[in-house]
């Protein structure tokens, strides 16, 4: 055992004096604060920014393949791949779907009330999970019916129009130059607190629509791609761009939606902001504590000085014994943390105004990595700069120590 690290260990177990005590419990007291809101923060912000990308993704998928120079949502041009082309992209590892669907705009007429809408029709192959867990009332679509009048619409639709489940709908569509009228029944209410979405979007069968507008089978407007990884969202896309012919093209779910992926990217800056702050709280809890326990133990370290130990190992003393302190915080940080994160991913006790956030609660992603590399960063970055106060020591003389004794 090395002499720093033995005599850093008695002083741990040793007995503090009086004032010292609480300066000692109030900095173990600071620390766990701190960590507990830098670890709450991202969390937090992780859980808010993946049910964002989520619910966008949902109703748009990560990655579309479209007609050069066609339009993703209600453009008149449709796109089809080849089978060369669908075996190269379903061959990527990080691809978790592709399904084709067919998008067309229309306009409802019920009861006196206006409305327009885009109807995204989808087969059996897509997936409709995110719906699912966003249903609010009745079921999901059916396939296989004939005359399928399935329909499904938002909250946002159903109060505009007064509609409830099993109520027929009527959807206008131009085609041709003229407009074909398409009756639907609706089977399934959705509420997904994106509102630019929620106020369009219809979701039908999508024979219906190949029906109504006289399309092939095997025509859709764009194939939708879901990804295993948002995080490889731009490498994919690149390779999937070269996996398809000149005459289609990709966008991504950064595409078309920018103005809400450069909000998010604006949250990242505040979290940012609050974790230099808790680490500056810790930084400057720990530098206060180390002078106080230098000022207290100077006979020590006049001994210490007496019987040949230099500066740095008597630094090196000092430091171990802080960053004991700092570990103690950073547990009890970590203890915490994980408590009021638990209590929030399964009783969602903070909510949030669903027409600001998109979201009627805060949600949480409690990812181990961050409270490891928090943990690691804090502590690391916390004892570096102990370096700077612990230097007093090389101040304090044999002699002015012999004579204050």
């Amino acid at each position: 055992m090395k002499f720093e690290y033995f005599v850093a260990q008695r002083l741990v177990k040793s007995k503090e004096k009086n004032y010292v005590k609480p300066i000692v419990r109030i900095a173990v007291i600071s620390i766990a604060l701190s960590i507990t809101v830098m670890l709450v923060s991202l969390s937090v912000l992780q859980g808010f920014k993946n049910e964002i990308k989520n619910k966008i993704a949902g109703f748009g998928s990560h990655i579309q393949i479209v007609q050069y120079g066609g339009n993703s949502l209600e453009g008149n041009n449709t796109v089809k791949l080849s089978q060369k082309e669908i075996s190269s992209i379903k061959n990527i590892p990080q691809i978790k779907s592709l399904s084709g669907v067919y998008v067309r705009s229309g306009a409802i007429i019920n009861n006196d009330d206006f409305l327009g809408v885009i109807v995204k029709g989808i087969g059996k192959d897509y997936n409709k999970d995110f719906f699912k867990n966003n249903l609010s009332e009745g079921e999901i679509i059916q396939h296989g019916k004939e005359r399928n009048q399935d329909i499904l619409v938002s909250k946002t639709i159903a109060d505009k129009l007064h509609l409830k489940i099993g109520d027929k709908v009527k959807v206008y569509f131009y085609v041709n130059n003229s407009y074909r009228a398409k009756n639907f029944s609706v089977c399934g209410i959705y509420d997904t607190g994106l509102a630019e979405y929620d106020e369009r979007f219809m979701i039908c069968d999508i024979n219906v629509l190949h029906n109504v507008f006289s399309a092939e089978e095997n025509d859709y407007t764009s194939y939708e791609i879901m990804l295993k990884n948002f995080a490889l969202l731009n490498p994919i896309s690149e390779q999937i761009y070269y996996s398809t012919d000149s005459d289609k093209t990709i966008i991504s779910i950064t595409d078309f939606e920018p103005n809400l992926f450069a909000w998010l990217n604006l949250l990242d800056n505040n979290v940012i902001m609050i974790v230099v702050i808790m680490m500056l709280i810790c930084i400057v809890t720990l530098s206060s504590v180390v002078l106080i326990m230098i000022f207290e133990k100077k006979t020590m370290i006049g001994i210490l000085k007496s019987l040949g130990a230099n500066n740095i190992a008597i630094i090196k003393i000092f430091i171990y014994r802080i960053g004991y302190i700092a570990a103690k915080g950073i547990l009890y940080g970590n203890v915490l943390a994980i408590s009021l994160l638990a209590i929030q991913k399964y009783t969602h006790i903070i909510s949030l105004d669903k027409e600001s956030y998109y979201l009627s609660y805060a949600p949480v992603s409690i990812n181990i990595w961050y409270f490891i590399i928090t943990d690691i960063l804090t502590l690391v970055i916390c004892l570096l700069c102990l370096t700077i106060p612990t230097r007093s020591i090389s101040k304090i003389s044999l002699s002015q120590t012999i004579k204050k004794n």
